[in-house]
């Protein structure tokens, strides 16, 4: 069926009427709604996605607003999660978004998680992200990795049972992470992480070829690399699970 909001979506023949009416029919869950999560909830709401699940537990402070561009200066203060689903009503009514204004854990993760059709990181933290990863792989839910710090950014499909996960190429027993508190983060970097995520993302709902690239960008220094990242064989977390 023809829709004037969307006809410039539909019309590029990547994506057409059919792939237009698989985004209406998915239901995407992103997990921290910050500089990475912000952008990728914003364009999955103006793509026409049918329902979407904000997830966060932090409030909207000062120094987010120079990236994190669903929030401005009258949402300091405010739960993450609200403020954004507030901005992005505006946007598309039509759109069915939850506002879930808590931290993701293991002892939460079926509740908040569910059974979506994908699964967005926009988390700043390996504890989180490997909630996702295990909960994710487990359930056969395709996941969008992203990461942000300094002027740097990654982003990863991961299709269990198909390509590498997280726990692949990142050791579990690694729990540092770089704050942007103290190394800052260059505004454009999530922004363009986002923007890929979302398309990776795009992709794997409208199935096409995934193979779990890592994208390596640095907006800063103009590089942008794709690392091939094979599945382990040994990983703790994927290796027994078949496609």
């Amino acid at each position: 069926m023809f829709n004037l909001r969307f006809s410039r979506e539909m019309a590029l023949k990547e994506i057409s009427v059919d792939g237009y009416e698989i985004i209406r029919n998915s239901y995407v869950v992103v997990v921290g709604i910050g500089a990475t999560g912000s952008p990728a909830a914003d364009l999955f709401v103006r793509a026409g996605v049918g329902k979407i699940r904000l997830i966060d537990g932090d409030t909207v402070d000062i120094s987010n607003i120079h990236r994190q561009i669903l929030y401005s200066e009258n949402d300091v203060g405010r739960k993450k999660p609200d403020a954004a689903s507030e901005r992005l009503r505006i946007v598309n009514g039509g759109c069915e978004i939850e506002s879930v204004p808590q931290f993701l854990s293991q002892e939460n993760a079926s509740e908040l998680l569910g059974k979506p059709s994908i699964v967005i990181d926009g988390t700043d933290n390996m504890q989180t992200r490997r909630i996702i990863n295990s909960y994710c792989v487990e359930n056969r839910i395709p996941w969008v990795f992203i990461s942000s710090i300094g002027t740097v950014s990654q982003a990863k499909g991961i299709l269990p049972g198909s390509t590498s996960c997280l726990d692949c190429f990142v050791d579990r027993n690694l729990n540092y992470s770089m704050s942007c508190e103290e190394t800052g983060v260059l505004a454009s970097a999530p922004v363009m992480a986002s923007s890929l995520a979302w398309t990776i993302a795009l992709r794997i709902l409208l199935n096409q070829d995934e193979n779990g690239d890592l994208y390596y960008i640095d907006p800063w220094n103009l590089v942008m690399e794709k690392i091939h990242i094979n599945r382990n064989p040994q990983c703790p977390t994927c290796s027994n699970i078949q496609n």
